[in-house]
């Protein structure tokens, strides 16, 4: 098992990005599910994980 690829965030990636105050020119996507999305920093390398809520149409941010 090799790592994964970070990719640039899409514009609907983006947008979910600024709705949990986040930068997108800061972070990477390394992951894109229906349940969560997972981020890692360009600066730092830490990891973030937003829960999306299909129903709610809201989303959380885990640190």
């Amino acid at each position: 098992m090799g790592k994964s690829k970070a990719t640039k965030p899409t514009r609907d990636q983006k947008i979910l990005m600024s709705k949990n105050r986040l930068l997108a020119e800061n972070y990477l996507v390394i992951k894109d599910t229906k349940e969560e999305l997972v981020l890692v920093s360009k600066l730092f390398g830490r990891t973030r994980i937003i829960k999306k809520d299909p129903v709610a149409g809201t989303t959380r941010v885990s640190r």
